[in-house]
């Protein structure tokens, strides 16, 4: 069983699905760019500049002007999606937050792909509670799986001259939403518990011993690929 998954992650990876399908790394302090959009429940879209978000754990708020002029200040339980868009000065950050400890630099334990048009935040609720917005890690392979970002240390920053609250957190936390169903905390300690619930359905996963977090990613993908009969 554990020599069918390797092969099969192998084919993956030969065929460029693991190269261009892969967790990012989560930014952790405000990006520095102020473009982007929010996507609505309602449908409608609001372009433009993006002049601050409030923060707890996760977003809870984002004020927008739009590309008239026209500002919307737009609570979390409002939104389905909020992206925020690459510019150089994210890219930077990415590469100044990976870098600023040895340690981290060299963990294998954190994801390390970057987004390339835009980072995404969605809707969604920790513990039934209230509504907010958290940074999804799979956006380029997220039909079954979404993997969001756990944040719980709070930062301060601003943007545009207004103050804004972030979260952030270690990489090695995430929150799982299987096929839309509440979110499940998975981390390095409760991961064996958790990957029986996630991926336990499918015969070929069911099997491996001693999954680890580190590849998150690839049994995602796996069972997106293999293990889905919808």
């Amino acid at each position: 069983m554990k020599n069918t998954f390797a092969i099969l992650l192998l084919f993956l990876a030969m065929n460029g699905n693991l190269c261009a399908q892969q967790l990012q790394q989560p930014i952790v302090e405000v990006p520095f760019s102020n473009k982007g959009y929010v996507l609505l429940k309602s449908g409608q879209v609001v372009e433009g500049t993006i002049r601050s978000t409030n923060s707890g754990r996760g977003i809870n708020q984002v004020k927008m002007e739009d590309t008239q002029g026209i500002k919307h200040t737009l609570r979390a339980e409002e939104i389905q999606e909020f992206a925020v868009a690459i510019n150089g000065a994210v890219r930077l950050q990415y590469f100044s937050e990976r870098g600023s400890s040895v340690k981290k630099l060299l963990s294998k334990d954190q994801p390390t792909a970057k987004p390339k048009d835009f980072i995404i935040y969605r809707n969604t609720s920790i513990n039934g509670e209230k509504e907010l917005l958290l940074q999804l890690l799979n956006p380029d392979f997220d039909t079954i799986f979404e993997a969001y970002y756990d944040p719980f240390a709070r930062k301060t920053s601003s943007l545009e001259g207004e103050l804004i609250t972030w979260t952030g957190d270690k990489h090695r936390a995430y929150f799982i939403s299987k096929n839309g169903a509440p979110l499940l905390k998975v981390k390095k300690g409760n991961y064996k518990k958790a990957f029986t619930f996630l991926f336990g359905d499918c015969p070929h996963l069911a099997g491996l011993p001693k999954p680890k977090l580190m590849d998150l990613e690839n049994h995602i993908l796996y069972y997106q690929n293999y293990c889905s009969f919808n």
